[in-house]
């Protein structure tokens, strides 16, 4: 099993539970490989990750991220301030992957395995160029990555790739086509460039494999209503059966959530899970992470939590559903025309 993951140095112990609860739940497995991209990380952490895949008989290779623009002689730009663009290496997966390594699994660092990965891994791909979970998108969001009338949006944060296909087919040259003609600027970074390029051929997976905040802190129902979400393909059976039985989880940012499983004084309601695997990791006695948010982020959590619920339902709907598109409508047509310039 190949399997690569990304941070910066700050990040590095929450990633390194993600390791760990791969290979803890893992087992069985005959190899697991892991190619770690990195941003200065330091050579303490760096022993440390080492030492996680030493204790499980696995191996573990650093790469320093790419300057991917200059690399690939293109301009990339992310679409939102403080993102630091890692997300860019999935476009990428040839250039630096192995000719022999036909699929791999990419994760992001704030994920946790929590059962074994066998069929995941086997899971079919003839045709498909990724599998993926579906990311409950509307109808506008749709409309402003450029997605089909019945093509399929799912979450990066967990993607089985089938490198073969990516290389017959040169799939690089078509994400190089795709940045210059959007001026190097998409709606939600390469997420919106894998969706959209490979709209039709790719894979859908249970819900179980990428269990983002949002199942964990809304019914079923209640989903519906915040994200009103086209051509979704998530049944409320599989939505509950992913929530009491997830594989991966992966612990998605949320204005519903103050502090995420790594900060001190968590509220996300799955938040055992990561501290049981942080438990187990050189880590264990460091200090969780403290809370740096704006005083406005924090007050607008907790509005959230005073409104009666289905106020705030409707309220974050009309904010995320009505407006937001508007300002980054906005940020598109302004990158496309200087593009024009």
């Amino acid at each position: 099993m190949y399997v690569i993951y990304h941070s910066s140095d700050s990040f590095a112990s929450v990633t390194g539970v993600s390791m760990l609860s791969l290979f803890e739940n893992n087992k069985d497995a005959e190899d697991i490989h892991v190619l770690y991209i990195e941003r200065g990380i330091s050579d303490n952490n760096k022993a440390l990750l080492k030492k996680i895949a030493d204790d499980y008989g696995r191996t573990i290779e650093f790469m320093p991220m790419p300057d991917w623009s200059e690399k690939m002689s293109t301009q990339l730009k992310s679409c939102k301030k403080g993102w630091l663009g890692f997300g860019f290496n999935r476009l990428f997966l040839t250039e630096f992957i192995p000719e022999n390594v036909d699929r791999v699994l990419y994760l992001d660092s704030d994920t946790v395995i929590e059962a074994s990965l066998k069929d995941l891994w086997n899971t079919d791909m003839t045709d498909c160029y990724l599998a993926g979970v579906d990311d409950c998108l509307s109808r506008t969001y749709r409309n402003l990555v450029g997605l089909g009338e019945d093509g399929v949006y799912v979450n990066a944060g967990m993607l089985l790739v089938n490198l073969k296909k990516w290389r017959e087919d040169n799939i690089t040259d078509v994400f190089i086509s795709m940045i210059e003609e959007n001026n190097g600027y998409f709606v939600f970074n390469e997420q919106s460039v894998l969706n959209s390029a490979f709209s039709g051929k790719i894979k859908l997976l249970h819900q179980k494999y990428n269990v983002n905040s949002l199942v964990y802190l809304f019914e079923y129902n209640e989903l519906l209503k915040l994200r009103k979400p086209y051509h979704y393909s998530i049944s409320e059976e599989e939505f509950y059966d992913a929530r009491n039985n997830p594989v991966i989880t992966h612990f998605t940012g949320n204005f519903y959530v103050a502090k995420r499983p790594w900060f001190r004084d968590s509220d996300h309601p799955h938040k055992d899970a990561f501290l049981r695997y942080r438990s187990m990791t050189p880590w264990k006695d460091e200090p969780l992470f403290e809370d740096k948010r704006s005083k406005k982020s924090r007050s607008l959590t907790s509005l959230c939590h005073v409104l009666p619920r289905g106020l705030m339902i409707f309220s974050v709907s009309v904010l995320y559903n009505d407006l937001r598109p508007i300002s980054l409508k906005s940020k598109k047509r302004k990158n496309s025309k200087k593009k024009e310039k």
